[in-house]
């Protein structure tokens, strides 16, 4: 209000209302991302913030917990930790990266480089860091204004701890058919990751996107001895669903509250903001954690089913099959009917006392205690 005096709320209200009616084409229908797209404008600035930021905020959020609480990332024991934050924009993903990591009581300092092509957003990216930090303490933030589609030089000595990639790879795609650019960028995260790091990316939720970018790292760790695939899978294994065209594809479903704000804007345009949908790939110069072979352990990869008998979900096992993993509500308990129900797409279960007869691709489960979570993130809706 204070930028626009002259408005009334509403209108402002309907403005960016606009706005991220607008943003949201350019996304999901037109992909169209030139400079004057976003990032340029104060009030696609504050469209973006309000539609986008806390979407971007909260995938990194649960990816980051899935590097350092299951993917065995560690910080290093002294020195600063260093993260680069490739197509940084306003900051979500980096900012939320240093939210995270003093959430969990790390106590090195940190050092975020942020790379973008618009200035403005860089500009704005540091004001936000300035102005709360309480949330990041004893951190620094450094900018570097610079298009994607030219990957850091060579004579960049720098190495990272971590590398992060929020919704910002499939930007690359708009222009050449064959994704030198996108090609050319992963490709280059190999030299830039110090011997523990680990490079993080999530992608929007459309199947193309997901299986493009599970095809290009298995690409990449192909042609790097020293590179891994940490997730979405397990025990270094490439993506199944991208390799096969699955019906499905590789992504998480996650429920977050908005904050009230972005509630109040947006509940007139109809758009879902209770959830945050992405792909995920995790990159690592260290060996992946090794979850067995068989049908133990999976990542649930569609949705749940609750019919009148039965309610059942598909699952990712780290022998790299399929299956349907199903209960006979007969069986369970309304209290336990309600924590079945509240498992979500990308949480990954270890079972026990299951047949592991790899030709059967349904597994009947007559309890709940034969559910271990292994990795189940989950918000607090405060």
């Amino acid at each position: 209000m204070q930028r626009w005096p002259e408005m009334s709320e509403d209108k402002l209200l309907n403005l960016l209302r606009q706005e991220i009616v607008k943003q949201s084409d350019r996304f999901n229908k037109f992909r169209e991302f030139d400079a004057d797209a976003y990032g340029k404008r104060d009030l696609s600035i504050l469209a973006y913030g309000n539609f986008y930021f806390s979407r971007t905020w909260t995938a990194m959020t649960f990816a980051m917990a899935e590097a350092h609480l299951f993917r065995g990332w560690n910080p290093p024991k002294k020195g600063p930790v260093r993260i680069l934050d490739l197509g940084a924009g306003t900051g979500a993903s980096g900012l939320s990266c240093l939210h995270y990591l003093r959430s969990q009581g790390l106590e090195n300092h940190l050092q975020l480089e942020a790379v973008d092509y618009s200035s403005k957003s860089l500009a704005f990216l540091k004001k936000l860091h300035s102005s709360r930090n309480d949330l990041w303490t004893d951190s620094r933030v450094t900018t570097i204004r610079q298009d994607l589609k030219f990957s850091p030089s060579e004579d960049n000595q720098k190495k990272y701890d971590l590398i992060l990639l929020g919704y910002s790879l499939n930007e690359l795609l708009e222009e050449e058919s064959e994704n030198s650019n996108y090609r050319q960028l992963l490709y280059s995260l190999p030299d830039l990751l110090k011997s523990n790091g680990m490079a993080i990316i999530t992608e929007p939720a459309q199947s193309d996107l997901c299986h493009l970018l599970q095809q290009k790292c298995t690409e990449l760790v192909e042609k790097n001895y020293n590179l891994n695939l940490h997730a979405p899978y397990f025990n270094g294994m490439p993506c199944p669903l991208a390799a096969n065209n699955s019906k499905y594809f590789s992504h998480e479903v996650r429920k977050f509250k908005p904050a009230e704000t972005v509630e109040k804007i947006n509940r007139p345009l109809n758009l879902e903001i209770r959830e945050v949908k992405f792909g995920l790939s995790i990159l690592g110069t260290t060996k992946p954690r090794e979850l067995g072979r068989e049908n133990q352990v999976c990542r649930i990869i569609s949705p749940l089913k609750k019919r009148k008998g039965t309610v059942s979900f598909i699952g990712m096992a780290s022998n790299g099959n399929e299956y349907t993993f199903e209960f006979q509500r007969r069986d369970i308990q309304k209290e336990e009917l309600n924590d079945l129900m509240n498992l979500a797409r990308g949480d990954i279960i270890e079972f026990s006392g299951i047949n592991e007869n790899e030709t059967e691709d349904r597994v009947r489960l007559q309890k709940m205690d034969q559910l271990n979570p292994l990795f189940m993130p989950r918000l607090g809706t405060e």
